[in-house]
């Protein structure tokens, strides 16, 4: 089984944007978009990391069905 710590990496770095940018946000209410642009940021790497573990999740499934196929064909003979 595969180490999935970049994904466990990139939801805890997007969390950690989010909420930084969250707090820019509050504390610092002008025009300066930095904050939106954090949470955006934060949000675009929680994403990208759902994305990583559906392909792995997806690669286990068609792992097990290959798996599987073999078995089935030698009971149904």
């Amino acid at each position: 089984m595969r180490n999935r710590t970049i994904e466990k990496m990139l939801y805890k770095f997007a969390a950690l944007l989010a909420v930084v940018g969250i707090v820019l946000r509050l504390l610092q209410p002008s025009d300066n978009y930095l904050g939106l642009y954090l949470i955006l940021a934060g949000h675009i790497l929680g994403v990208a990391g759902i994305l990583m573990y559906m392909k792995y999740a997806t690669e286990i499934e068609q792992e097990q069905k290959t798996m599987q196929e073999p078995v089935q064909q030698m009971q149904k003979k």
